[in-house]
């Protein structure tokens, strides 16, 4: 075992025991991880939103708002940070899209997961939401370290029970397929993974303690929202994107959830400017806007059917909840504009009457996207900080800070090591694990850190890479590396294309990315470049 390894046990220990004795099996917390798909950093009102979300305000002012968390640049990468404590390029085996257009991608089995490890340590372990990480048997949730989970195994899907693309359902219920005949008929992803995952909490053996995994897929594309809540922001972006950006961005300085040094007179859009589009650009956009907000309102609704259950069951003040989303807002143009991907089908009814019902296929655009992640630079699919940062909080008033604003540097890849901590137990390293080889991981604890133990969470030579390219793929990739106070990125900010030459930010003060000091430190780029070469590309 590492050495930093038992400080942070012993310091969790000293946390713990200092609100009451050291906790037992039986008492250890029960750990609900909650994932929002494609939501922009400013997409709740604890982080700035006009959006409507009382539930998950009341947690994350219950807690501690963590203002440097970095995920990945798409849905499938932060996953696997997530689930291995493991860099991508590492972890994830590349392959070439396959069934039904969905990619084929899958973790390596070189990884232990965080769910088979929280099972060694006791728990009972629940999912419900979307996996992304393997459609073959052997890779899917039920054999992957999930008692019980309800999933949809690809990248995507409708919202409603239907086939957008492909000809088969990608959902399983405990590694049994689903049909799309088989769901219910009022079936909504966001409501139903809800439902699914109160019918296992409720099944869950008294005093024993269980995680909960709820990736949902609010709200990703396309936008679409049960009927009676499809009106819930009717014209309430009428003004545009311009005006909500400033608008949020104002209220996120208010907030002080605005990491240090970002500044909106240093934040140049890469949308053309609301004023400039036709009156029909201004409808449709505005009209996707207010599905999307909807989405996050239907969403904040199932989190509060969660919360009221572990309150009158009696688990919610032993519950500890996490909240984040798996990246920057998506800015997508379906439905807006001809072209993109992936393809709609011709099928689809895409009349703007349509839009936000069965067999719509939408997004709300890059001018919205912005809105909610400027003054950050960039959104989903970006290696720039828009596209990293994810707004995210966790809650545990028994230990941790309440209405406190955390801007300590952590990632995706150290949800793993915290909840092990938090559980009590550890990653075992390299060795034979249930029957296959693993590989050690790369994140560390969070909670001594949270629980007021120690300063930081990562040593000073610690290193978080990116990178951009699939191994499938012929073009050089793109990349990004943050050590200390500095990252390196070979990105253009606005194309998101490949630059001849890295980038160097002093990012603890330059959070918007706005100005580049390579040519002062060379050999400073130079050590950067060559680590994310050896360990990340």
């Amino acid at each position: 075992m590492r050495v930093w390894t038992i400080l942070f046990v012993w310091g969790v220990s000293i946390a713990l025991s200092g609100c009451s004795e050291r906790v037992s099996i039986g008492q250890r917390p029960n750990i609900l991880l909650i994932v929002a798909d494609d939501l922009g950093f400013t997409d709740i009102g604890a982080f700035g939103s006009e959006i409507q979300t009382p539930n998950l305000d009341q947690l994350a002012f219950g807690g501690v708002r963590l203002t440097n968390f970095h995920a990945d640049r798409a849905c499938q990468q932060t996953r696997v940070m997530m689930m291995a404590s493991s860099g991508v390029s590492a972890a994830l085996e590349y392959r070439p899209p396959q069934d039904g257009g969905q990619r084929a991608n899958r973790l390596s089995l070189n990884w232990a997961t965080l769910p088979e490890l929280l099972q060694d340590a006791g728990y009972r372990t629940y999912m419900a939401g979307k996996w992304d990480l393997g459609l073959e048997e052997g890779y899917t949730p039920a054999t992957r370290g999930f008692n019980h989970s309800f999933v949809q195994l690809g990248a995507s899907a409708s919202h409603f029970a239907e086939i957008l693309w492909g000809e088969r359902s990608l959902y399983e219920l405990d590694g049994h397929p689903v049909e799309y005949q088989d769901l219910p008929e009022n079936f909504y992803s966001t409501n139903y993974y809800t439902q699914k995952m109160l019918e296992f909490l409720q099944s869950n053996e008294e005093g024993t303690p269980w995680f909960g995994y709820l990736p949902y897929t609010t709200p990703h594309w396309p936008l679409q929202v049960p009927e009676n809540e499809l009106e819930s922001y009717a014209g309430q972006y009428e003004r545009g994107y311009d005006a909500l950006r400033l608008s949020r961005v104002a209220r996120a300085d208010e907030l002080g959830v605005l990491p240090t040094g970002l500044a909106l007179e240093d934040f140049v859009p890469v949308a053309p400017p609301w004023i400039e589009l036709t009156e029909e650009e201004q409808r449709r956009y505005s009209r996707a806007q207010e599905i999307y907000a909807a989405m996050i309102g239907n969403l904040d609704a199932n989190v509060g059917r969660l919360v009221n259950y572990l309150e009158e069951s009696g688990q919610l003040a032993n519950t500890v909840i996490m909240f984040t989303s798996d990246h920057g807002a998506s800015s997508g143009e379906h439905g807006q504009r001809p072209g993109g991907r992936p393809q709609i089908p011709d099928f689809v009814d895409n009349s703007f009457s349509n839009w936000g019902r069965e067999n719509s296929f939408v997004d709300h655009g890059r001018g919205f996207a912005e809105a909610a992640t400027a003054p950050l630079k960039g959104h989903k699919g970006r290696i720039s900080e828009g596209g990293l940062r994810a707004a995210a909080f966790i809650n545990f008033p028994r230990l941790l800070g309440q209405s406190e604003v955390n801007g300590t540097f952590m990632t995706m890849m150290d949800i793993l090591p915290t909840f092990l901590d938090i559980a009590g137990t550890e990653h075992p390293g390299e060795i034979i694990y249930r029957g296959r080889e693993i590989n050690d991981i790369v994140g560390r604890s969070a909670w001594p850190h949270l629980t007021g133990v120690t300063e930081t969470i990562h040593l000073p030579m610690d290193t978080a890479g990116w990178t951009s390219v699939e191994r499938y793929d012929s073009q050089e990739p793109l990349g990004a590396l943050i050590r200390g106070n500095y990252k390196i990125t070979n990105q253009i900010p606005a194309e998101g294309t490949r630059s001849t030459s890295w980038q160097l930010y002093e990012i603890s003060i330059d959070p918007g990315e706005t100005e580049d000091i390579a040519s002062q430190y060379p050999d400073l780029v130079a050590e950067l470049v060559e680590e994310w070469e050896n360990n990340w590309r």
